[in-house]
């Protein structure tokens, strides 16, 4: 299966405690999310909150999607790690879990450079048969994995099929797509430029945004293969006032307060990320209100 269109960045919901997950919340969002019209799943992501998840958590979060989905999307299993050693066991157990590729976020916390990411890499690609997305979040890992080194990863280890680009860099996306769009499955993670990336054709996305509101990015993905302009920009418009306020605060306790809001019960973020104060909840419940229904979850019609 190919990884494209929208894939949901999904939460990881958690007892009102935030002790444990909530199994049964996760498989309700995961039904929730595809008949929103996500096309697939990233679960243990950032959005996921995979830096306090466990390793068994980071396991059980992939099984249950994976199960849930049953076929009906792609599960694209983040198994990044601090070590290499880890990579391999989450991405080993990711493929017996049946899903459908990985991607792998360079180690956090030690500063590594372009070599030993590409040692790190290769370890997991001899480790596994799945396909493998680099993905790039530098604010997060310390390393920027630039246009040269990905189309490295590309030449010498043809596991890896996908770029996640999560650095906001718009010229180095340009490149991606308009010279390289044959070389690697280009997956657009910055909400504030899914127009350009759309205007571009970039063959997916993978947003925290798709929890709550995957029908109006189904919508746009929709109007861009089918050169529906107008409809890009309108559906845009009317949906960037959230994205803005989202992106300009703590991302995954947004996301959640979103969900919450909207009927899909998700939990608090894990400590220490902090959740959204009253106020900020009482903001983003007017700009959701402000949004035609049809382009947010169904669960809140």
């Amino acid at each position: 299966m190919t990884l494209k269109g929208v894939l949901s960045a999904i939460v990881t919901p958690f007892t009102a405690d935030g002790e444990q997950i909530d199994e049964q919340a996760l498989r309700k969002l995961v039904d929730q999310n595809i008949a929103d019209g996500v096309d697939g799943f990233v679960p243990a992501g950032g959005t996921g909150e995979f830096a306090v998840l466990s390793h068994q958590e980071r396991q059980r979060l992939i099984e249950i999607v994976t199960e849930q989905t049953a076929g009906r999307a792609t599960v694209l299993a983040h198994t990044g790690a601090t070590s290499s050693r880890e990579a391999v066991v989450l991405s080993k157990h990711a493929e017996r879990a049946g899903a459908t590729a990985i991607m792998l976020a360079t180690p956090y916390y030690e500063p590594i450079g372009f070599n030993e990411a590409f040692a790190y890499y290769a370890a997991v690609a001899e480790a596994t048969s799945l396909p493998i997305c680099a993905y790039n979040f530098p604010p997060a890992t310390g390393l920027h994995l630039d246009v040269d080194f990905t189309l490295r990863l590309v030449r010498e280890i043809p596991q890896v099929k996908y770029i996640k680009d999560s650095s906001a860099n718009i010229m180095q996306m340009t490149t991606f797509l308009c010279d390289h769009r044959d070389d690697i499955g280009f997956l657009n993670g910055e909400d504030v430029l899914i127009l350009p990336a759309l205007a571009m054709k970039a063959p997916g996305m993978v947003m925290g945004i798709a929890n709550f509101m995957a029908p109006a990015l189904a919508r746009l993905h929709k109007a861009s293969v089918e050169g529906d302009d107008t409809t890009v920009l309108s559906v845009w418009r009317e949906i960037l006032p959230i994205i803005r306020y989202v992106g300009s605060r703590r991302y995954n306790s947004g996301v959640k307060a979103a969900c919450e809001l909207l009927g899909l019960s998700v939990g608090p973020v894990r400590a220490p990320i902090p959740q959204f104060t009253t106020d900020e909840i009482a903001d983003l419940k007017t700009l959701l209100s402000a949004i035609d229904p049809a382009l947010l979850t169904g669960a809140a019609r």
